[in-house]
């Protein structure tokens, strides 16, 4: 019934191998410590003109989608009436529309995260103090900053 195995079973424990003694583990060195004093300077170096190079791209990328100006402020005008803030663009594009339809020239900045949107171009604050006080019947909060 029972056959004889022509090996020998080894235990899980066997005495040979467990004399009560500790043999101390091999580490495995790690990554960094393989390399030689030179070479860690060139991979640092590398490290960093790379993680420089992918920070200008995206600060520049960035630069791009903010910088957006809907009418173009070429001129010398100093000043804007600053009508509203909003953080989506489909009502302040909305709220162009309605600008428009009174006759009026918005601009909208796009800033931080925030879209500004703007009234008018003005040489200086008392020119643009009767639209102010017009406009302040609709937004209130509106005021006068600079281009």
């Amino acid at each position: 019934m029972v056959e004889k195995q022509d090996y020998s079973q080894s235990e899980l424990f066997s005495p040979g191998e467990n004399s009560g003694q500790y043999k101390p583990r091999s580490h495995k060195n790690p990554f960094f410590l393989r390399f030689r004093g030179y070479e860690k300077v060139m991979l640092l170096i590398m490290g960093l003109v790379l993680t420089s190079i992918i920070s200008f791209s995206l600060g520049v990328e960035k630069g791009k989608r903010v910088g957006w100006v809907k009418n173009n402020t070429t001129d010398q005008a100093g000043y804007t009436i600053q009508v509203a803030t909003f953080k989506n663009k489909q009502l302040a594009l909305g709220e162009v529309q309605l600008l428009l339809k009174e006759g009026l020239t918005p601009m909208v900045f796009a800033k931080r995260g925030y879209i500004i949107l703007c009234v008018g171009k003005f040489s200086n604050q008392e020119s643009a103090r009767p639209l102010l006080i017009q406009l302040q019947r609709t937004y209130a909060g509106c005021r006068i900053r600079r281009l």
